[in-house]
């Protein structure tokens, strides 16, 4: 038998348990979570947003907080990086976008919530969508089935807190992972502190715009229109 260490490696970083990492000031992660996906994606270029499949188990889910990242399915690695989480973090499981198994569930949502985390994003199922919905616990995955994994599922192949592919955005140890009805936008951690002021003006001067009309404000498009060549008859 070929030792697991000499095995072909999937990713870089396989077998790596990254213990300790840095995460963005908590004071950073509360005004983020005042927010909403659509104006941080708008500050971010449009880029960092999971696939649109990925999305909360029951309407009204948020969550926000630093990426705790598990790479692939197996319950043992998955478990590992809860075990490092700190309160507040969210984590982050690269299932590689497999909808015929779940790989989370209410026990495990359960665990994290009594140990403070902010949420869970899969790119993968769960299964207890009823169970999570009794708990709020916010979770964002690719849907759900009641069939899981029989573990070890390709556990020489994991890592914890590395960086990795979660929904068609690479995620590293200490993103801010922002999660709301309209999906869930990665912030990375060092441009976070860089956008905060610009999102939080444009957020203030949409609301108190949006706040004065009283009545219907006509869109200014005119002009445009006729510039494209269109005529008005």
């Amino acid at each position: 038998m070929v030792p697991a260490v000499e095995k072909i490696k999937r990713h870089p970083q396989q077998g790596v348990v990254v213990q300790q990492i840095e995460r963005p000031d908590p004071a950073l992660v509360e005004r983020y979570s005042q927010l909403y996906s659509g104006i941080v994606l708008d500050h971010l270029g449009k880029l960092g947003t999971m696939y649109v499949d990925i999305g909360p188990v029951a309407p009204g889910m948020r969550m926000c907080g630093p990426a705790v990242t598990s790479l692939g399915p197996d319950l043992t690695v998955r478990r590992t990086a809860i075990n490092l989480a700190e309160p507040g973090d969210v984590l982050v499981v690269a299932a590689g976008g497999v909808r015929d198994y779940a790989c989370f569930g209410d026990g495990t949502a359960r665990r994290m919530q009594v140990k403070g985390l902010a949420g869970a994003v899969i790119d993968g199922c769960t299964r207890d969508a009823a169970g999570i919905r009794a708990l709020g616990f916010p979770t964002f995955a690719l849907g759900t089935t009641a069939r899981n994994y029989h573990y070890p599922a390709g556990g020489d192949f994991g890592a914890v807190n590395v960086d990795v592919a979660c929904g068609g955005v690479l995620v590293q140890p200490g993103d801010i992972v922002f999660g709301d009805d309209d999906g869930v936008v990665v912030i990375p951690r060092l441009v976070a502190p860089d956008l905060i002021d610009s999102i939080e003006e444009a957020l203030a001067f949409e609301r108190a715009e949006r706040g004065s009309w009283t009545t219907y404000p006509p869109f200014p498009v005119e002009d445009e229109m006729r510039r494209r060549g269109y005529d008005f008859c």
